[in-house]
Parts: structure tokens; sequence; C-alpha cells
């Protein structure tokens, strides 16, 4: 692991997540100091504009932690933070950046260790490709002016009329995998990412 300690920001699930970092603190266990926490009542809150707006902020990268899939508080919310999700990575990959400084994962309430085990890769990540920028060659600020422009690209109201059909055709489907899930919002997604982001062709 490299000895450069990254800012990393994370959205914790009151229910599950944010309980199982609770627990591993109360526990004792040991994992990096980088993470800070914004609690949510639910991943499926989460807007795709934050984890960008995170990182124009300087993080330099992003953790979505909630219950595991099927264990929902509110039934289906971490599936539809798939669908968020699959936009963040969908517009990273468009200006640029590393697709591991966002990750998604899960952990129960009475998972503290796997928690920790989580943050704990996730950090050794993200401390391999350095500062924002460093890995992907790419001066800081102009990184930072792409991400405020795919902040605004993920409020627009063309994308979030996108994402809503792709979460309903998740459930039409039935598949929640991951795979399934990113091939449904790039193919809804992107004509309007090609025209307000460019990247990659229509």
């Amino acid at each position: 692991m490299s000895d450069y300690q990254p800012k990393i920001l994370g959205f914790l699930c009151n229910w599950c997540c944010y309980t199982a970092a609770d627990s591993a603190g109360v526990g004792r266990y040991q994992y990096p100091p980088s993470l800070r926490v914004v609690r949510m009542m639910c991943t499926g809150r989460l807007d795709p504009s934050f984890p960008l707006e995170g990182l124009v902020n300087g993080a330099d990268a992003v953790f979505v932690g909630g219950c595991h899939p099927g264990e929902c508080h509110y039934i289906d919310g971490n599936y539809h933070a798939l669908v968020s999700a699959a936009l963040v990575h969908e517009a990273l990959e468009r200006i640029g950046i590393s697709k591991d400084r966002f990750l998604i994962d899960w952990a129960s309430a009475a998972e503290g260790p796997n928690f920790v085990k989580i943050i704990t890769r996730f950090t050794e990540r993200v401390a391999e490709l350095g500062p924002l920028g460093q890995a992907e060659g790419i001066e800081r600020e102009k990184l930072r002016q792409r991400l405020i422009e795919a902040a605004e690209v993920a409020k627009n109201r063309k994308i979030r009329t996108n994402l809503i059909s792709a979460s309903k055709e998740m459930v039409k489907n039935g598949d929640f995998s991951r795979p399934a899930i990113a091939g449904l919002v790039a193919a809804k997604c992107d004509k309007n990412l090609t025209q307000m982001l460019g990247g990659r062709p229509v």
C-alpha cells in the first residue's frame, strides 16, 4: 500500500452500513482514518450528482455503503442506488477519471469486520491511484472543471428521465446484476451523455 492517505467521502445507509461502521468502532477494529461519512436513510436516496460533487470539493474517491440486496429497509432502494452508481461510473469514464475512485458495496449492521475489509481494500486501491488526477495524468483544476460539468449533467432532466426508464426496465426484467444495470444505464443515457459530455460515440 502507498504511504499516501487519500481523502474518501462516504455515503452510508443509516440502517446497515452506518451501523456496521459504528460497531466496528465500538469493537476497536482498525481501518484507515481517511473516510469522512455522510449518513443517509437509504442509498436509494443517493443523487448521482453527489459523488461527482464530492470529487469536485476535494475528495480523491467516494464510497457508497448500504444494505445487502434483498435486505433494504425500503424494499428496493439499494437496487435503485445501483442505477445511480452506474451513471456515476459512466460519467467518470467519459471525463477520463478512473472508475476505481467510486465504489458501492454492502455491509449489514452486524458486519463490522466486513465493513473494515471493504474500506481497507478501497483505501489501498485509491492510495495506489494517488491524488485525484495523478493516475489519470490530468491536471487537477482541469479535472475539477470536467467534474463540475459532469455533476450538472447528472442533474439534467433528460438524464433523470433516462435513469427512471432504466430503473423501471430493471424491475421489469428482474435482473439486478451490476453488469445488467450498467448496460441498461449506458443504453438509456448514451445519446444524451454523448451530446453533453462527449466521450463514447453514439
